[in-house]
């Protein structure tokens, strides 16, 4: 029998060539390392994380286990075992019982969850938010296409050629104006009123993808808008709240489930987890609706088996398989949501308001940079009020050059993007420390220039690590570390 793989090696495998280490650097295609990277300051969590020394020994431990088990059992009764383990786990550990009857669906990434899930419900019309504020991939995977070249479980998989025999037509619906504001709620409201009115009329079931949050932050479409769609319509309309970013507490994610929206996350953001692990949480109903749906083979590209709840016979076309490199990859964002849970109201929204406030006033005062706008995060339409969740986590800005006249230009979207990568690399022999943002992401025109915005988020362990005074004061003042290392760069481009 094959020596088990060793942990660094399943942590970058069982996905696609976005996880697949760079032989040069070392990092993948988000600029994460496989191993812990003490010397980066790590506030890219809206793109991806960096597995932290918490979560790669718990990593390391649960290979450890699986390594002892397969001398004993088969590889595939030890993975299957393992997440039963995990499945039961996570959806307590989300707040959710047996009384919930809430199911959990886990795949490689969100971007795979997505194009599972489409292919299970099959839906003939799906709405979303622009692109350019969620997964690349996901436009493809809600039409029924491969997403890549390559894929989670089969390899090869020729990019845009079709999953199965299904076909589904995709709309997508602009969340910001050409300034980069958000749009008003009423004329999106109408936009889709208007999209889904003409859909049910020819008899078109619908899935809409309500994203809370999109990459710059905001809840879109409005809650309420999909919520009345949803009641109004039924038999016709299916909701999945993409909430890849993790960005929820537990009593947002119980209400959406409760009004039978399926759920779709990460670990590998706001949770802190490594890149590539996803789960989708299918409400009851949702499951009793589409309990004859059998996936195509197709789906063998991007699924398993042993990850669908036992019972579905979505997963009987499913090769069984094992994806250990997935199950360790949700073992380290675990380890991380356990010590979040163990969080109250209380200790998290202090230092949230404090960050807010130190990063807010840095922008502010700084003629190099311009906030993003956002409003105000509400899920009260669902009975989600008065939780940490309200709080701004992520920072969106802008970024000029000042010049000589003292005029501002806005920085175009190349710059920006070299922006993002100077600031991975040291600053110079001494100064080691470096910044991993959120990825540059499309937001409208300044003065006719088009512009990208950068990010900076907080996460989970940093909530975590901020009950303690030092190290909550340490991340804040890394943070505005990161604005002055931003305006060097500025001067050298």
């Amino acid at each position: 029998m094959n020596e088990f793989p060793a942990t660094i090696d399943l942590l970058v495998s069982g996905g696609d060539s976005r996880i697949t280490p760079n032989p040069q650097t070392g990092l993948n295609k988000y600029g994460c390392s496989t191993l812990p990277d003490n010397e980066l300051t790590a506030l890219g969590s809206s793109t991806a994380s960096v597995i932290s020394l918490r979560g790669m020994t718990a990593a390391q431990a649960l290979r450890n286990r699986c390594a002892q088990l397969v001398l004993q059992d088969t590889q595939q009764h030890v993975y299957d075992q393992q997440m039963r383990a995990l499945r039961s786990e996570f959806l307590s550990l989300c707040g959710l019982s047996e009384e919930d009857k809430v199911d959990a669906l886990f795949a490689a990434s969100g971007t795979d969850i997505h194009l599972l899930l489409a292919q299970w419900l099959q839906p003939d019309l799906t709405v979303m938010i622009d692109p350019a504020e969620t997964g690349s991939g996901l436009a493809a995977a809600l039409q029924g296409k491969h997403f890549s070249n390559d894929s989670t479980c089969a390899g090869g998989t020729p990019e845009g050629a079709a999953v199965s025999d299904w076909r589904g037509e995709l709309l997508t619906l602009a969340a910001r104006s050409q300034d980069g504001k958000p749009r008003d709620i009423a004329s999106v409201d109408a936009e889709l009123l208007k999209i889904v009115e003409q859909a049910v009329k020819t008899n078109k079931r619908l899935l809409l993808i309500l994203t809370d949050v999109c990459k710059t932050g905001l809840i879109f479409p409005g809650i309420a808008s999909i919520k009345k769609l949803q009641q109004r319509w039924p038999d016709q309309i299916q909701v999945v709240v993409d909430a890849c970013q993790f960005r929820l507490s537990k009593q947002s994610l119980r209400a959406y489930l409760v009004h039978n929206f399926c759920v779709a996350l990460t670990g590998s953001k706001f949770l802190g987890g490594p890149t590539f692990s996803g789960a989708l949480l299918i409400p009851h109903l949702v499951a009793n609706i589409c309990q004859e749906q059998i996936l195509h083979e197709g789906a063998r590209a991007y699924s398993h088996s042993a990850d669908w709840p036992s019972g579905y016979k979505a997963s009987l076309n499913l090769h069984p398989g094992t994806n250990f490199g997935l199950l360790l990859r949700w073992e380290a964002a675990m380890a991380e949501l356990r010590e979040f849970t163990q969080l109250n109201e209380q200790q998290i929204r202090p230092f949230l308001q404090a960050f807010r406030k130190a990063v807010s006033d840095r922008i502010q005062h700084d003629p190099h940079f311009e906030a993003v706008s956002n409003p105000a995060l509400d899920r009260s339409e669902i009975g989600s009020a008065g939780n940490w969740d309200e709080e701004q986590t992520i920072f969106p800005f802008v970024i000029y050059r000042i010049l000589s006249n003292g005029e501002k230009r806005p920085l175009t979207r190349s710059e920006s993007a070299k922006v993002y990568q100077e600031l991975q690399q040291p600053a110079d022999a001494q100064q080691h420390r470096r910044f991993q943002l959120g990825q540059p992401v499309l937001c409208g025109e300044r003065m006719g220039t088009p512009v990208s915005a950068l990010r900076i988020c907080i996460s989970a362990p940093m909530l975590v690590s901020a009950q303690e005074k030092l190290s909550a004061e340490k991340i804040i003042t890394e943070a505005l570390l990161a604005f002055e290392r931003i305006v060097e760069i500025i001067d050298t481009l």
